[in-house]
């Protein structure tokens, strides 16, 4: 079983911009984020980029609707 761990918590970002969202890592692989980017939980490699629209962006791992789900994906990846 995965465990996270909170590297920065939510924070409110002032009137008329809403809150950020708070942003994980796996332990044990620190170099996997795990973040939630509109209705999708995304897990991504710090370690390694791709470049897309000529920006340098993180890879990509796995995506799921819910944060478990996206542990369950993590967890046959890793």
């Amino acid at each position: 079983m995965l465990k996270l761990t909170k590297t920065k918590s939510s924070e409110w970002l002032g009137n008329g911009f809403g809150s950020g969202t708070a942003e994980w890592v796996v332990a044990g692989h620190e170099n996997i984020a795990v973040k939630k980017l509109g209705f999708y939980w995304f897990a991504v490699d710090l370690n390694e980029y791709t470049m897309f629209n000529n920006r340098q962006v993180n890879k990509k791992i796995a995506r799921s609707e819910t944060k478990n789900g996206l542990l369950e994906i993590l967890e046959t990846k890793i």
